[in-house]
């Protein structure tokens, strides 16, 4: 059974037994993780009633979001203050960050109907995962056919003639098992500029299936599809009178393509091998043609062999990853059309040494090979001491790095930017420290982590060229610090009630013409507190949560002759109501109230969000 398989069979609540996948090379039990945790099960994405993963990661700390405007529009994430490419994300194992959006994971594109469980490790994980691993990894496992025979289906409806629907089951044999998804969440949405009235809706369609075979009573292969079709529309920037979005017919439209394919052999050596491949493609509509795209492909092949070392375990590694890149639009002052590629072969050791029942070390290298840079090693050492049963102290020290994307190095956009294809990587050195406590017999819990990360070698993609006017992109001189503290607490109050909160405290710095300033888009305060109210006489439950925004720095380009400014968006708070009940024990009716104070606010300037809003639905299950 294979690493990620082995997750999804394990409780999907934050239980101190749960096991993480993306922690280490090989599962592991939480306790034994010298990293800030987070687990998201399939009951709080429910009880929540989230359509998009993003919004349950407002409630991670150290993240913070930043949308485009309405819903289904650009979504970007930063952890801990790092950029947004520096999160990687993995669905089902396949590294999903794009190479043709500048590395970035679309986070519009990523829907909940078929998602079984997420785990988020924070910190440096580049020697475990390499590139875009610099401050976290989000590990997005989907819904198995483990388990008895199963099919839900729901739908749901509301403001802004918004629809979604869906069905996923699975069914298991004598020696196999399957699973499959199919997802679809359609909006006419909202208007995302500050002026005019059009309305900027999306659409997403989302299949997967999912099998795996005992071929033997120790060979086991698992196989994987999923497919994801969707499209947005967009407003164009007003260049010449405000410089601000303003309506127009702009529609991004792109499909993501997940295949992986593994086997694992166990025995006194447990041995994987796996081929991973992403295929992606990114339009840009204008009035129904064509204007650009840009299209990648990344084909992975690895193999591991796990060591068994009397109560510690060995992972070794290697991994060799193919990138395509292409780009294609209109010929002007310059020819944006291209084909690039670039490969990286790794080789990874990962320790897990466990010292005691109460003390562990897991400590990893990696040595990454590329084709069209120096090689690059990274390096972990992470504790996790259980120091009693109601207190443990995690600590962690690692290194990371992420490679120039295909946009920076060789990008071109007709009057806006050019690449710099001498860019060397971003590299980092972070280090937290955390301790978990629980008291009052376990009915309140605690979590605080201080955290670091100084980052050189920093890509900036908006550098003035002389030679040709526009941006392009060059590797900061100084050296950018983050660092800050994170806080999450749980207190069940009775059978019935529970309150959670989370808290971060981000202070980011860069030096720009030898001042030191904010960097944008991370609010220095952020925070989340929901409570959740459950009547089981009535199979009823009823929760509350207000996410936090902190004021954050933004960059504005007005029209020419004007220089660029940096502006502040203010704070807000965003409140959700959500409320279930169960009909019988195979049908559910729920509602949910999005911005239910019709909060005014801006996550990107000059770009509108959706006001309050309301959802009714009904989920029914078969089989068990």
């Amino acid at each position: 059974m294979c690493a990620s398989q082995q997750a999804q069979s394990r409780p999907t609540t934050g239980e101190p037994d749960t096991i993480i996948v993306s922690a280490s090379r090989s599962p592991l039990e939480r306790p034994q993780i010298g990293s800030a945790v987070t687990v998201i099960s399939r009951e709080q994405i429910e009880l929540r009633q989230a359509r998009y993963v993003t919004d349950v990661l407002r409630a991670v700390p150290g993240f913070a979001v930043s949308q485009t405007g309405a819903v289904g529009s650009q979504v970007q994430v930063r952890v801990r203050g790092a950029e947004a490419n520096h999160v990687l994300v993995l669905v089902d194992g396949i590294r999903a960050n794009d190479p043709a959006t500048g590395d970035e994971f679309r986070w519009e594109y990523l829907t909940t109907g078929n998602i079984e469980r997420i785990e988020i490790v924070r910190g440096p994980q580049s020697s475990l995962w390499g590139s875009d691993a610099v401050a976290a990894v989000v590990n997005v496992i989907t819904r198995s056919g483990n388990g008895a025979p199963r099919i839900a289906a729901y739908a749901e409806g509301g403001s802004n003639r918004t629809m979604n629907t869906g069905v996923n089951g699975g069914t298991i044999g004598d020696n196999w098992t399957l699973g499959f998804g199919l997802e679809r969440l359609e909006t006419d949405g909202t208007n995302i500029s500050r002026t005019g009235n059009e309305s900027d809706g999306s659409d997403v369609l989302t299949a997967s299936v999912s099998a795996e075979f005992d071929v033997t009573e120790r060979l086991s292969v698992d196989l994987g599809l999923r497919t994801v079709d969707a499209w947005s529309e967009v407003d164009p920037t007003d260049f010449l009178v405000t410089g601000l979005p303003v309506d127009g017919n702009i529609v991004n439209d792109g499909t993501r393509n997940y295949v992986q394919a593994g086997a694992t052999l166990q025995g006194h050596i447990r041995q994987h091998l796996n081929a991973r491949f992403l295929d992606t493609s990114n339009s840009n509509l204008v009035d129904g043609v064509e204007d650009s795209s840009t299209e990648a492909d990344r084909l992975t092949f690895s193999y591991q062999a796990d060591i068994s070392l009397n109560d510690s375990l060995l992972s070794l590694a290697i991994e060799r990853e193919e990138t395509d890149f292409r780009q294609r639009g209109a010929i002007g002052f310059g020819d944006p059309n291209q084909d690039q590629d670039m490969s990286v072969t790794s080789l990874i050791a990962d320790y897990q040494l466990h010292v005691s029942d109460n003390v562990t070390w897991l400590l990893s290298l990696r040595h990454d090979d590329n084709s069209d840079f120096d090689s690059v090693v990274t390096g972990r050492a992470s504790l996790a001491w259980q120091i009693s049963d109601a207190t443990r102290l995690r600590a962690n020290l690692g290194t990371g790095q992420k490679a120039p994307t295909f946009i920076e190095r060789f990008g071109y956009f007709p009057g806006q930017f050019i690449g710099n294809p001498n860019l060397k990587p971003e590299t980092s050195t972070s280090y937290d420290v955390g301790f978990d406590h629980q008291f009052a017999e376990d009915a309140i819990s605690i979590g605080l982590t201080v955290f670091r990360q100084d980052l050189q070698d920093e890509i900036d993609g908006f550098v003035f060229d002389p030679v040709t006017f526009l941006a392009t992109a060059e590797n900061r001189a100084d050296e950018s610090n983050r660092s800050g503290i994170e806080v999450d607490a749980e207190l069940r109050v009775s059978d019935n009630v529970e309150i959670a909160a989370t808290y971060t405290y981000t202070d980011t710095s860069e030096t720009n013409a030898g001042r030191s300033t904010r960097e944008l888009r991370r609010p220095r305060h952020a925070g989340h507190l929901a409570a959740t109210y459950r009547i089981p006489a009535h199979r009823t439950s009823i929760s509350l949560a207000a996410d936090y925004g902190g004021s954050r720095s933004d960059i504005f380009f007005p029209p020419f002759p004007d220089s660029s400014r940096i502006v502040t968006l203010e704070h807000f708070w965003l409140v959700d109501l959500t409320a279930a009940r169960s009909l019988t024990d195979n049908v559910d009716i729920f509602v949910r109230m999005n911005n239910l104070l019709d909060e005014d606010y801006e996550q990107v300037f000059g770009y509108a969000t959706p006001g309050r809003s309301t959802y009714v639905g009904m989920r029914a299950s078969f089989g068990h």
